[in-house]
């Protein structure tokens, strides 16, 4: 019951950090210990569990697939995601220059901390790190999915695509969703519980989720510093779409227009807000250095507590 208390907890720390853009769901499983067995388990959901099932019974299958470690967690993740829904839909409508500049400071912050422990920093990492700041930056500036309608099979296909950053070390799956213009749809859907949009969101991230995590596993084996160079680029690169100065685009544009602070309090009326601004920003720095602490990484030991596939 411990450990299963414990897996809950850790649940709701990475449910926490996926409804913040900037802090990865998948940093908070390696903080917390649980990133191997993650990892380990999504792996393993294989057909050849129906296989089990079929000579040995459900209960064989639901423990070589370590199903109840994966349950306990996505209980746990679910029960943050509903209970901050509401609270950052509340703050964005109140106070949204001080949540997108916390929002960037958590962005610069987990760029440093998915290039610090890389081993080599050669052409090809270069290359990787510039690749990703361009093309973030060229999909900052285009319309997001939301452009296209919000339908069911635009929540799959956000789902599908921010699963994958879900389970990154290093990215969020939030921070996708806002660079797809889908952060604030989804969120809403969670806090006014619209059934269909959300299954079809889920459908996508269970879909992508099984999909991606072997072809995750595979690549950060192998170029394990070209792919996180490749994400601290991309991360980077999106900042534009995270400046906490915007103002409503003319008619017939997509994206907000991006502003000074003076520009902004002429063109709205409203305080330009720069030292609370300031003050988020140095907050969500610092949130992501504390939980980057060499100190808090316990991967090792629960990694030893890993069922063995």
């Amino acid at each position: 019951m411990k450990r299963y208390t414990g897996i809950w907890l850790r649940g709701m720390a990475m449910g926490a950090a996926d409804v913040v853009p900037g802090v990865s769901g998948g940093t908070m499983a390696l903080i917390t210990g649980i990133y191997a067995e993650l990892i380990n388990t999504l792996a393993g959901i294989r057909p050849r569990l129906l296989g089990i099932w079929r000579r040995q019974g459900l209960a064989a299958a639901w423990r070589e697939g370590n199903l109840t470690f994966l349950l306990i967690l996505l209980g746990g993740m679910l029960t943050s995601i509903v209970l901050l829904a509401r609270l950052i839909l509340w703050v964005m409508a109140h106070y949204p220059v001080p949540l997108w500049a916390f929002f960037c400071g958590l962005i610069l912050a987990s760029i440093i901390i998915v290039l610090r422990p890389l081993k080599q920093f050669g052409v090809g990492t270069w290359l990787a790190l510039v690749a990703g700041v361009l093309f973030a930056g060229w999909v900052a500036t285009r319309p997001g999915l939301d452009a296209f309608g919000l339908s069911p099979a635009i929540f799959f296909i956000s789902g599908a695509i921010a699963i994958c950053a879900m389970i990154l070390p290093g990215i969020s799956g939030s921070f996708i969703l806002l660079l797809l213009g889908m952060y604030t749809p989804v969120l809403a859907a969670v806090s006014n519980s619209q059934w269909l949009p959300l299954a079809a969101f889920a459908a996508g991230c269970a879909g992508g989720l099984l999909l991606f995590v072997h072809f995750l596993r595979w690549a950060l084996d192998r170029f394990h510093d070209l792919v996180m160079a490749l994400l601290a680029g991309f991360m980077a690169g999106s900042l534009v779409r995270l400046w906490p100065w915007r103002i409503a685009a003319e008619p017939g544009a997509v994206l907000e227009r991006t502003v000074l602070p003076a520009r902004y309090a002429a063109e709205t009326g409203l305080p330009p807000m720069v030292w609370p601004a300031l003050l988020a920003l140095v907050s969500g720095l610092l949130l992501v250095w504390l939980l980057s602490r060499p100190g808090m990484h316990n991967e090792a030991k629960p990694a030893a507590e890993t069922r063995t596939p």
